[in-house]
C-alpha cells in the first residue's frame, strides 16, 4: 500500500509540475518593421554666426555600415519665409565624408529660419525654428567654496526681464574655466586651460530632478515679468589651479532646442524596463526626416575666483 501511495504521489506531483510549466509559457508573435530611410538633419545655430547643417542618411537596426554623410543635397535657407541662399557643402574629413552645408549669411536674432533639403533619392526634408535674442541679465555670486572652506556649496542669483511678445524657453548652466598644472617628462610645470562642465544647479523655480548640468525652464509662471531666481550648485575650488573662473551661461532657446534636449534627460532613478530608459524615436521639428534643427542664444557672466 505504501508503495502504491508513493507512486500516486509521484504521479500527481509530475502532473502538477507539468501543468505549472505549461501554464507559465506564453506564445509571443514578433513582427518587425523598420522606419523608412530618410535624411538625418543635425544643426544647432546661434545669432551672428553662419548656419552649419550636417545631413546624413538614416540607418535600419540591421545596417552595420558606417554613417553615410550626404553631400549631394540642395539645401536652401529662408529667413522669415524669404529665400536667402542655397548653401554649399564644405568637406571636413575626406575619409568619412563628414562635412556641413554652410551659409555665407550671418543669422540675425528674433528671426525665424527654415531650411529645405532636397536629395535625389530621399526626397525633400525641411525644418524651421525661431532664433531668440540674447537675454540681458545680471548675476550675483552669493556663496562659493574657497581655500578655507573648500567643500562649501555655492549659491547665486540671476535677474532678467521676460518678453511678453513670445513664449520663452530658457536654460541656465554653470561651468568652470581653469588653468591646470601639467608636469612634463623633464619635471617642468606648465599650465593648460581646461573646463569643467559637469556642474549641477537647482532652484525652487526650476526643478532639476535628474541633476542635469543644464537647468531648463519656461516663462509659464512669469510671462512678461522681471524675475529673480536663486540657485544652489556644487562649487569647485582647488589651490593647485593657477586660475579659476566660474561662468554662468543664461540662454534663451528655441522650442525645438528645449523639446529635443529635455526628451533625452534620463529620469533621476534607473529602473529595469522603464519606458523612459528604453530607446525611442525623439520628436523633433524635422519634416520627412530625423534629427533636430535647434536654436539658442546665450549670454554669460564670469566671476574670477583665483
Amino acid at each position: 500500500m505504501r508503495c502504491i501511495h508513493n507512486y500516486k504521489l509521484i504521479f500527481y506531483s509530475g502532473i502538477l509540475l507539468a501543468f505549472s510549466i505549461i501554464s507559465c509559457q506564453k506564445e509571443i508573435k514578433f513582427t518587425s518593421s523598420y522606419a523608412p530611410v530618410k535624411q538625418v538633419i543635425n544643426c544647432n545655430f546661434t545669432p551672428y554666426n553662419s548656419l552649419n547643417v550636417n545631413i546624413s542618411k538614416s540607418k535600419t537596426p540591421n545596417d552595420f555600415n558606417s554613417v553615410e554623410f550626404l553631400n549631394d543635397c540642395k539645401v536652401d535657407l529662408y529667413e522669415n519665409n524669404v529665400f536667402v541662399e542655397t548653401m554649399r557643402y564644405k568637406l571636413k574629413d575626406t575619409l568619412s565624408g563628414l562635412g556641413w552645408y554652410v551659409s555665407t549669411y550671418k543669422l540675425k536674432p528674433a528671426k525665424s529660419y527654415k531650411i529645405i533639403s532636397e536629395h535625389p533619392t530621399l526626397g525633400i526634408a525641411s525644418a524651421e525654428e525661431f532664433l531668440p535674442s540674447r537675454p540681458l541679465f545680471t548675476a550675483n555670486l552669493l556663496q562659493h567654496a574657497d581655500s578655507i572652506n573648500p567643500t562649501r556649496s555655492g549659491k547665486f542669483s540671476i535677474t532678467f526681464t521676460d518678453s511678453s511678445q513670445f513664449k520663452n524657453y530658457y536654460f541656465i548652466g554653470v561651468y568652470y574655466k581653469i588653468l591646470k598644472p601639467i608636469v612634463d617628462t623633464l619635471g617642468d610645470t606648465t599650465y593648460k586651460v581646461d573646463y569643467n562642465f559637469n556642474i549641477v544647479s537647482v532652484s525652487n523655480d526650476a526643478p532639476n530632478p535628474a541633476n542635469f548640468n543644464r537647468t531648463f525652464f519656461t516663462d509659464d509662471n512669469f510671462d512678461g515679468q522681471t524675475k529673480t531666481m536663486f540657485f544652489d550648485f556644487n562649487s569647485l575650488y582647488n589651490t593647485t589651479y593657477k586660475s579659476i573662473e566660474m561662468i554662468i551661461e543664461f540662454s534663451d532657446i528655441g522650442y525645438n532646442f528645449y523639446s529635443w534636449t529635455t526628451q533625452q534627460i534620463k529620469p533621476p532613478s534607473n529602473n529595469l524596463n522603464e519606458g523612459a530608459d528604453e530607446p525611442f524615436n525623439l520628436v523633433s521639428n524635422i519634416k520627412n526626416g530625423y534629427g533636430h534643427f535647434s536654436s539658442f542664444s546665450s549670454s554669460y557672466v564670469t566671476f574670477k575666483l583665483r
